[in-house]
């Protein structure tokens, strides 16, 4: 709010003065840009100005308020009714604080009386609603303000909502016409929005509307870090719902091989394709789809789809298969880069100490064990498993394997935490200062194998 005041004491002072329209065309940008609730003595000012200087408000204006401003910006100031303002900052607050129902109660009184709101109130209480899982209410907030205010579109946090809300009830057409009405009106959907949508059409085997999707979002994918591999993926899942096994394979085989992705590529993962078969018992697929992976390893030389087989393998705690796959294809134990990022994933969550055991019982000769080592005590630290922690400790030190300071940081908190003396001197800085450390080192030996 503090930037609110600097608008409205310093910049709403200035546009009076010299009667700027620009300057009040940019003032409400800024009001729209940083979501600031404007006080209604702004409204009617900014809609003044731009009226006398022949210019349409970018903004609604309850017809109350406007008709009043126009006669003179003096006696407008005494005339215009406080409750329109007051109802509708009631709303935003209840908005604000989890009371929806109250807030859209307030909205109903308001119809009931003929009071507009701004299209930010419209938004916001939509948002609200589906948040709560309010659908059917939220299409009548959105219809409300579709009657009101010509060409309102809700902003991009409620629209992505309403289609993560459509998918999930399964009202696949009205999301893809959310997000196409969205895109329509120049406003940005969230990747998550755009995730869920697809990956609904995919269980489909909606093959055309994920076409389609592709297609629209194909100049923002970068803006929003929407991944590639999202189309890919729910493409291949696509055809195997329609089971047509032979295209799936086709399909991705060929994106592999043309070039079209660089299976060296942290961005070339299907191990959500090899998951969801595993999960969903897929077998026949799953059979098809490991075979085409050995051949393009065996072949060609792209070891990247075998290797998210072997990884979602022991993920799923099925160990003889990815022994099994191991054996057949051994270069999978030198693709360092993607070994070591599933590492990284899969030391994010407590309780995961036992698939980097099984990995490394798996690849015994693994050619980073110090990492290997690393990621596993980052498990035992969450686990607060001080057992196994000072275990692995005395093993690197029988290994004659050298810990990095990050291990040595978690070790010692660990050991403290649980009473514990540290038996070497704790490194001083901070988790994060050793985090970003090591992450520059990996950085270091990257480009030096490239």
């Amino acid at each position: 709010m503090e930037v609110f005041s600097h608008l409205d004491l310093a910049d709403s002072k200035l546009i009076e003065e010299n009667n700027d329209w620009q300057r009040a065309d940019a003032i409400w940008t800024k009001i729209q840009e940083e979501n600031i609730i404007p006080r209604e003595r702004t409204l009617r000012l900014l809609a003044d100005i731009l009226k006398t200087n022949n210019q349409e408000a970018p903004f609604d204006v309850p017809e109350t308020w406007y008709d009043e401003a126009v006669d003179s910006a003096q006696s407008s100031l005494s005339l215009v009714p406080e409750q329109p303002f007051n109802l509708q900052k009631q709303l935003l607050i209840l908005c604000k604080k989890g009371s929806v129902e109250e807030a859209y109660n307030i909205l109903l009184e308001a119809e009931k009386k003929g009071i507009v709101f701004q299209s930010l109130a419209y938004s916001h209480l939509t948002k609200a609603l589906l948040g709560k899982g309010h659908l059917e209410k939220a299409i009548k907030v959105k219809n409300i303000a579709e009657t009101h205010i010509k060409g309102f579109v809700l902003n991009d946090a409620a629209s992505s909502l309403l289609i993560i809300t459509q998918v999930r009830r399964d009202y696949l057409k009205d999301a893809m016409s959310t997000l196409k009405t969205l895109l329509e009106n120049d406003k940005v959907p969230f990747s998550l929005a755009v995730t869920r949508l697809v990956q609904a059409l995919a269980k489909k085997g909606d093959l055309e509307s994920i076409c389609a999707i592709e297609k629209m979002m194909e100049n923002l994918r970068s803006a929003i870090k929407l991944s590639h591999m999202l189309f890919i993926n729910n493409t291949v899942l696509a055809h195997i719902k329609n089971n047509n096994l032979d295209g799936a394979v086709e399909y991705i085989e060929h994106m592999f091989t043309s070039g079209a992705l660089q299976s060296d590529s942290s961005r070339a993962s299907i191990s959500f394709v090899f998951r969801k078969l595993i999960e969903d018992k897929l077998e026949p697929a799953l059979e098809k789809l490991s075979a085409m992976a050995e051949r393009l390893a065996n072949q060609f030389g792209i070891y990247r789809p075998v290797t998210d087989l072997f990884l979602q393998y022991i993920q799923a705690g099925r160990m003889e298969d990815a022994r099994l796959l191991l054996e057949r294809c051994g270069a999978i134990g030198e693709q360092k880069k993607i070994l070591v990022a599933f590492l990284a994933k899969t030391a994010e969550q407590p309780g995961q100490a036992h698939k980097i055991k099984a990995l490394l019982s798996l690849v015994p000769d693994f050619t980073d064990v110090k990492t290997v080592y690393s990621y596993l005590m980052k498990c035992y630290a969450l686990d607060e498993d001080v057992a196994s922690a000072k275990a692995l400790y005395e093993k690197m030190k029988v290994e004659k394997v050298h810990p990095d300071e990050l291990f040595l940081k978690r070790l010692a908190v660990l050991l403290k935490k649980a009473g514990e003396a540290v038996p070497f001197t704790e490194p001083p800085e901070t988790f994060k200062f050793y985090a970003e450390k090591l992450r520059n080192e990996q950085r270091e030996d990257s480009s030096d194998e490239d």
